[in-house]
């Protein structure tokens, strides 16, 4: 009897092996799917995280500026509006006579002056710890600060003069500067002063984003910026802290009460998941809590 090796395989076999192979790659594709998209969904996350950072990081570097006493010049009712008073040069008063207060400035960047718009003054009254912001009646055209015409008022030593000596570094000098205001300021001499810029931070309409919000900054004298975006249009906020409270409120005080303000930066990935019909999002809530500088 002659027996021939079999080669090859039996259609059974063909069809076990191809039924085999169909499960095996089915399992494979779900899995790959549910990994494509676990992935995309976190990618959104990160996203709307990271729109909530970056304008975290941009309201910290005006609000941890701003005083506990005079630094809020406005809010909206419905806490997505406020308008600040934020120093951006610093120095100390000379003296004063009549409307005009002499002050002497520590130096400064070119591109801070040329990025800020003048509103007032500020000096510090060293009996009560708080600053009296003085707000001129023209400030960026004829109560512009101007180069001292009485300069010895800072840097003499004679009767009455502050003594005052102007500091330079990199290259950069100190100016001795006239303030004109429409009443008296009533500065004391030595006493800290900055200058101040209004800068309003508001909740709206987003300019690149449909259905959403956009966080904008305004420097007053100048065009709604739109910073970051998209924010969701009913839970991106502004909430207040009233002298004495220990959590944040949705009604705003009156301005002169106000220390803190908390965000409520509700902010939505600029894409969606495929296997959800909403954008994702992301909320970071930060407090932050004016500057005191009252020794009591």
């Amino acid at each position: 009897m002659t027996h021939f090796s079999r080669k090859g395989f039996t259609l059974n076999e063909v069809v076990i092996s191809l039924v085999i192979l169909s499960v095996i790659g089915a399992a494979f594709t779900r899995i790959l799917t549910y990994q494509t998209r676990y992935l995309a969904h976190e990618t959104s996350l990160r996203s709307a995280r990271s729109v909530a950072r970056t304008a975290n990081n941009i309201l910290l570097s005006d609000l941890r500026a701003v005083q506990d006493s005079g630094g809020v010049d406005s809010v909206g009712a419905g806490g997505q509006f406020i308008r600040i008073l934020v120093p951006y040069r610093f120095g100390l008063v000379c003296g004063t006579n009549a409307f005009v207060t002499t002050v002497s400035m520590l130096p400064v960047d070119s591109a801070t002056i040329a990025l800020s718009v003048y509103k007032g003054f500020a000096w510090r009254d060293s009996l009560t710890g708080r600053y009296h912001y003085i707000m001129p009646a023209n400030p960026t055209t004829s109560d512009i600060p101007v180069a001292s015409t009485t300069p010895a008022t800072c840097t003499g030593s004679g009767t009455g003069q502050a003594q005052i000596r102007s500091v330079s570094t990199t290259g950069r000098t100190g100016s001795t500067l006239d303030l004109n205001s429409t009443v008296a300021s009533g500065a004391t001499v030595a006493a800290p002063v900055f200058f101040f810029q209004k800068v309003s931070y508001s909740f709206k309409a987003s300019g690149v984003y449909t259905n959403a919000y956009g966080l904008y900054r305004n420097v007053e004298g100048g065009a709604d910026e739109e910073l970051v975006a998209p924010f969701d249009s009913t839970a991106a906020r502004f909430r207040f802290y009233q002298a004495g409270d220990d959590t944040s409120r949705v009604s705003p005080p009156a301005v002169s009460d106000i220390r803190g303000i908390e965000l409520v930066l509700a902010a939505l990935s600029p894409v969606k998941s495929s296997s959800i019909a909403s954008k994702p999002m992301q909320k970071v809530v930060t407090s932050v809590f004016f500057k005191n500088v009252r020794a009591y």
